[in-house]
């Protein structure tokens, strides 16, 4: 599964197990990600917590575009396991296989609203060059028609996937579809 052993439902804690049945409950199934942190409760509970409020909880912006900024950001990184992930997650949604696709390989010829694709373009330039964001950047998306707590929001989706898809490298994980 990994270059470093995943905790089996059948190997995990009891406080493991609660947490691994409430993914199962909540999510359909326990990930690859969350079963290779199988071995810290407070650290798979700390980011099962950080991946629900994140991604599933609703907010500001709909759940289909923090897959969209996901999937995104998860292809500029090359994460096989999060594009697989983010892939299957939008097909589910009902979402066009050929619109993911390209999202995931070249954002930028995916025909999308003019104020989602302002929303990518941070994402890249977040993404590829951290230390180059400035205030402009930040403008351009309020003038797109994103109030701040959209931008937040944008922000934290793809801080929290450049953590996921260097932890999927970093551990060798196989895509869950």
């Amino acid at each position: 599964m990994s270059w470093i052993p995943a905790v089996s439902k059948d190997q995990a804690s009891p406080e493991v197990k609660r947490i691994y049945e409430f993914l199962g409950e909540n999510w359909g199934f326990v990930p690859n990600y969350f079963l290779a942190l199988g071995r810290d409760p407070q650290l798979l509970q700390d980011q099962v917590n950080l991946f629900t409020h994140v991604m599933f909880e609703q907010r500001v912006l709909p759940k289909q575009i923090k897959e969209q900024v996901a999937l995104v950001v998860s292809g500029i990184n090359l994460s096989n396991y999060c594009l697989a992930a983010h892939l299957e997650i939008l097909g589910r949604m009902g979402i066009d296989k050929s619109l993911s696709r390209k999202l995931a390989l070249d954002y930028t010829s995916a025909s999308v609203e003019p104020k989602v694709m302002e929303l990518f373009r941070f994402a890249d330039k977040l993404t590829r060059h951290p230390a180059d964001i400035e205030k402009p950047d930040v403008d351009r998306l309020r003038a797109a028609g994103w109030d701040d707590a959209a931008i937040l929001e944008t922000v934290l989706v793809v801080s929290l996937y450049a953590c996921a898809n260097r932890f999927s490298a970093g551990v060798g994980l196989i895509a869950d579809f």
